[in-house]
């Protein structure tokens, strides 16, 4: 380990690495194979990444690709098949012991400790080192030490904030600040990008450019392939567990991937055709409301069948207008009305009752209780009884419907839902907002971490409940995915409703940008 590396800080200037010892340093897997049961995960997978590279992985929602990087980090064991780092046998046993090694990884799913602050979240594994005399912390160090990661990151957060004032992606970027505290030779995102807007991203792919010239190793995982092609310079896909193939930075094109990771051809266009509601029904009004210090008097509505597109910067007041329509912030201002009556849930619950269900924007701390059962997690919405008691039958039944619909990919709807990937897990949190028929559905970035064919499927559900006379609001950070999916869009900036535009009118993805900022 190099001075910089012990004084807790990496320095562009201190590292004097050769080129030759750059080059030696990979991390190798051969022929991996890993099943769950009667799923079989991978089967004979191989991956190597060499040192100041970046070198992705791709595939559809249950290809293997996180299972293969948790083998890796150690997360989890795989059966058969073997590892190696810098050239010699690397078997880990626990995250731990990766880490030591010089392993680290960014979990797909959100691990900060709400209990904690932004420090302590950071450096949650080496509180050991910042112990002074009879175990009083050492704060001082251990702020300017977390301070230090955040501004190699550029990731304008101070410690000194409270961690309830961070929105989802700036939480993401902690989880990275946390992965680079361990001074890791190989670094894995697995879906790091999935909760940052286009300026988070473009702070954390400089970040990534400056790791890669000091020689790390860095595996990353993206569902958008535009994303790979500006910084990967390898690429790997995965199908069904299995390797398809490697290939360099633009030796195919984000169609030629897409079919290799699917088995078929996509298409032109991911959306549905764009049938706007002929009804002029008002179905939800909004007057004025105001949050302090957030959203300033905002009004606007939303008629029967229509798909209503919430466009805006993280901070622009987006994701709290959506919270105010299920009751989880408090108005100071301002009135709501749902087909023509007053509407002020007191809570989530209270919105649920109303018919106004909610996908939110972190499935794991806010969609779903990943222990429990995937049809648990579907029906908990509309959970059915026969008389005081559970109707399991029911249960099953209208869980089966969903995963049929939905194409959740599992071998029994009461295996937990944890043991799903990522994209299925999606599935599962949407499933659950259409279990109980509502009539207003708020969608937050509901293709969050899904590949391209999943999201194809999810795009058309929502064009269908469209189509049916459900509502929907959809707040996304995806500006493709508003201008393909809305028949309307409002676009948020600082507090406030800056531009609304009908789908006939919409400019160009970088005018509704110019739009935000």
């Amino acid at each position: 380990m190099n001075p910089s590396q012990r004084q807790g800080k990496i320095n562009l200037a201190a590292v004097k690495e050769t080129t030759i010892e750059r080059q030696a340093l990979l991390l190798q897997a051969q022929d991996i194979s890993k099943s769950f049961g009667p799923t079989r995960a991978l089967q004979n997978v191989s991956i190597a990444l060499q040192a100041g590279k970046v070198h992705a992985l791709v595939g559809e929602n249950g290809a293997g690709k996180s299972t293969l990087f948790k083998i890796c980090a150690g997360v989890i064991p795989s059966d058969g098949g073997k590892l190696s780092l810098n050239g010699t046998s690397y078997n880990p046993r626990n995250m731990q012991q990766a880490q030591a090694a010089g392993v680290a990884l960014v979990f797909q799913e959100m691990t900060i400790n709400p209990s904690l602050d932004i420090a302590e979240n950071i450096h949650i594994d080496h509180m050991q080192k910042y112990a002074g005399v009879f175990g009083v912390s050492l704060w001082r160090s251990l702020r300017r030490s977390a301070q230090d990661l955040l501004d190699e990151l550029g990731a304008n957060i101070s410690v000194n904030q409270k961690l309830s004032t961070l929105d989802l992606g700036q939480r993401k970027v902690l989880e990275i600040a946390r992965a680079l505290s361990y001074r890791p030779k190989v670094l894995l995102l697995d879906e790091s990008t999935a909760f940052l807007d286009t300026r988070e991203i473009e702070t954390l792919f400089k970040a990534i450019h400056t790791l890669r010239e000091q020689g790390i190793a860095i595996g990353y995982i993206s569902h958008h392939l535009d994303e790979v092609d500006q910084i990967a310079d390898t690429i790997t896909i995965l199908k069904d567990g299995t390797w398809v193939g490697d290939f360099a930075r633009g030796e195919l094109t984000n169609k030629q991937i897409e079919a290799r990771m699917v088995g078929r051809e996509i298409g032109e266009n991911i959306y549905p055709p764009l049938r706007p509601s002929e009804s002029q029904e008002v179905v939800l009004t909004l007057t004025g409301i105001t949050i302090p210090g957030i959203l300033k008097p905002t009004s606007m509505t939303l008629h029967r069948g229509e798909i209503l597109g919430l466009a805006g910067l993280k901070g622009s007041g987006g994701e709290f207008l959506i919270r105010a329509l299920i009751g989880d912030v408090k108005l100071s201002a301002g009135e709501m009305t749902l087909f023509g009556k007053a509407y002020r849930p007191k809570s989530p619950v209270d919105a649920w009752k109303n018919g106004v269900a909610y996908l939110p924007g972190d499935r794991t701390g806010e969609g779903l209780i990943v222990d429990f059962a995937v049809q648990t997690n579907l029906t908990m919405a509309s959970i059915p009884h026969r008389g005081p008691f559970l109707n399991y039958r029911q249960e099953h039944s209208i869980a089966s419907e969903l995963i049929d619909q939905l194409q959740i990919k599992v071998t029994s709807s009461v295996v937990p839902t944890n043991s799903l990937s990522g994209g299925n897990m999606q599935k599962v949190v949407l499933g659950k907002c259409m279990a109980p028929r509502p009539t207003v559905l708020l969608l937050n970035n509901p293709t969050r971490g899904i590949d391209v064919g999943a999201r194809m499927q999810v795009y058309a559900i929502i064009r269908k409940l469209a189509d049916q006379g459900i509502s929907v609001i959809l707040l996304s950070e995806d500006l493709l995915e508003l201008i393909g999916m809305c028949d309307r869009m409002l676009i948020l900036r600082k507090g406030e409703i800056s531009r609304e535009l009908t789908h006939e009118d919409l400019p160009s993805e970088k005018e509704i940008i110019s739009y935000m900022i």
